[in-house]
């Protein structure tokens, strides 16, 4: 849970990305925080698969609650990011093609 409320922090701009960039940062974190998210959520299905894990326990609970709600919340963040992205790239290309 902790790693987690510090990967929001971060998406939330409340503490400072592991990248410097202004237009990648949202973007690439975002997508590398999700991609640990669903890490976590596929190693908590092998559990309940294998019955180490039960319906109930704090690890189900997690992954149906907080963990699915931050997975959500880094997917629309990536999204954004990706979408600033595009049209940091539009403006750029505009600016190029204005000076010929």
């Amino acid at each position: 849970m902790e790693e987690f409320l510090g990967y929001a922090e971060v998406l939330l701009g409340r503490e400072e990305p592991p990248l410097d960039s202004p237009y990648l940062q949202l973007a690439e974190v975002a997508a590398a925080y999700h991609a640990r998210a669903r890490e976590v959520e596929m190693l908590i299905h092998i559990g309940e698969n294998d019955g180490s894990i039960w319906k109930g326990s704090k690890l189900y609970k997690f992954r149906t609650g907080a963990l699915n709600s931050f997975i959500e919340m880094s997917k629309r963040l990536y999204d954004l990011g990706s979408r600033r992205l595009t049209q940091e790239s539009l403006l750029a290309q505009q600016r190029l093609e204005g000076g010929q």
